[in-house]
């Protein structure tokens, strides 16, 4: 993709202005709108920066394969009406016993 379609770059020029603002001096104009780019540019490079040190930090954690929380363990049993999620709307409890009903007519052990 192109910089200008994907937005990484943004041409300006000192004439497009709104309908009856005057023109903006050259001389104002553009060192703003370099130090506008630049800055941007510069934000953009901190947070994807930040991002590959906190991946390349997860990955050298030997404990990161083997992290389990509630929102990352399978269901099993009965625990499906337990969890907030599956237990406190109608059509949550619905899809759940439609699935269990699946599950006992064509006789899988397992309800995804």
């Amino acid at each position: 993709m192109h910089p200008l379609q994907g937005g990484i770059l943004r041409l300006k020029h000192p004439s497009e202005r709104r309908p009856g603002l005057p023109r903006e001096r050259a001389f104002i104009f553009w060192p703003r709108f370099l130090w506008e780019t630049l800055s941007k540019h510069a934000v953009i490079i901190g947070m994807i920066a930040r991002l590959l040190l906190l991946k390349f930090a997860i990955m050298r954690d030997p404990a990161s394969r083997t992290y389990m929380d509630v929102a990352l363990a399978p269901v099993s049993g009965d625990e499906d009406m337990t969890l907030d999620l599956l237990a406190n709307t109608t059509g949550a409890r619905a899809a759940v016993a439609h699935l269990k009903k699946i599950a006992g007519l064509t006789g899988t052990a397992q309800v995804a």
